[in-house]
């Protein structure tokens, strides 16, 4: 995988616009560090906690455009090792191979969601089962601070993109709690999708499309055009987050290698996403690992345990 030069890193939030004839989004002149972009220090890395200057400007950033990045939250090197428990447990299977996977009876970790891309449900366990990354200090305080303290880690899943995958429609990650005229977009943050790239990300790669600001529309007659997305690349260790009103679609990938995202759910207490997880759970976390965890930690994510739990007692049953 290549590295991003600064050439690369120079076109960051840029708009894009589909090119007449082609599938391709092509970004634009913009300026190159847009609000939603607030860089994390390696002091606050070490500190493992936002400077009050950035966690202002990420909340100020996810409040208007509904979408944030933390660059640089994590450390490339965990990101790796992620990575690699990722292809232990599914880099070995061909696009056609995950496609048949796809068509398995549920309950089916593998939900394809358009043309050579899939939705996985990884095991949580490794470098995926690891507290430095779910529960990771930094990201978590910035999390409470959005959510409550009471959150809970709601899915962990995979999006995986082969080469040749298309656009996605433009899309929420659920749908409105209300249909209420003009109730949508007043409501507080109640469910945070937090993207992590597992490879560097580039346009021929395929990012995910943002409409900023999208969250806050009222009119669910609104029909969104490709010219008001926002595509910028993503880096490894970058932390992505969207708020699950926030119109998004992931973009072609025009490359030859394919694109692995990790995404975990964070959502108080009283929201669960239903609509996307009828057929399959949305964690995958052994119950002897579970309860290896320190307290702290299991209350995050107790979704986990009821859900195997839930699972066990309906197996026994005949």
């Amino acid at each position: 995988m290549r590295q991003l030069g600064p050439s690369q890193l120079d076109a960051l939030g840029a708009p894009f616009s589909q090119a007449p004839g082609t599938a391709t989004l092509l970004p634009m002149n913009a300026p190159a560090t847009p609000d939603w972009i607030v860089p994390v220090s390696s002091a606050e890395r070490a500190a493992s906690r936002l400077s009050p200057e950035s966690d202002q400007a990420a909340r100020a950033a996810l409040k208007t455009h509904g979408a944030v990045i933390l660059r640089g939250a994590f450390p490339v090197p965990v990101v790796d090792e992620i990575r690699a428990e990722f292809d232990r447990q599914w880099g070995g299977l061909s696009a056609g191979e995950m496609a048949a996977r796809a068509q398995g009876p549920a309950p089916n970790p593998v939900l394809r969601v358009g043309e050579n891309r899939f939705e996985i449900l990884v095991r949580m366990q490794g470098a995926l089962g690891d507290p430095r990354l779910f529960a990771n200090h930094l990201l978590c305080s910035f999390l409470v601070g959005v959510l409550d303290q009471r959150m809970k880690l709601s899915g962990m899943t995979a999006v995986l993109s082969y080469p040749g995958a298309q656009r996605q429609h433009i899309h929420s990650d659920s749908y409105r709690l209300f249909d209420e005229s003009g109730l949508s977009g007043s409501l507080p943050h109640y469910a945070i999708n937090v993207a992590l790239p597992l490879v560097d990300v580039d346009q021929t790669i395929g990012p995910t499309a943002i409409w900023l600001g999208s969250h806050l529309w009222n009119d669910s007659g609104r029909n969104p055009s490709m010219s008001e997305g926002t595509s910028v690349d993503f880096l490894r260790g970058d932390c992505i987050l969207i708020d699950y009103r926030t119109l998004h679609a992931g973009l072609p990938n025009t490359s030859t290698i394919a694109r692995p995202i990790l995404y975990m759910v964070y959502a108080r207490t009283w929201f669960f996403d239903e609509d996307n997880h009828r057929s399959r759970p949305s964690l995958d976390m052994p119950i002897d690992h579970f309860m290896r965890l320190p307290p702290s930690v299991r209350e995050l994510v107790t979704r986990a345990f009821s859900q195997r739990i839930r699972a066990h007692y309906f197996s026994t049953r005949n």
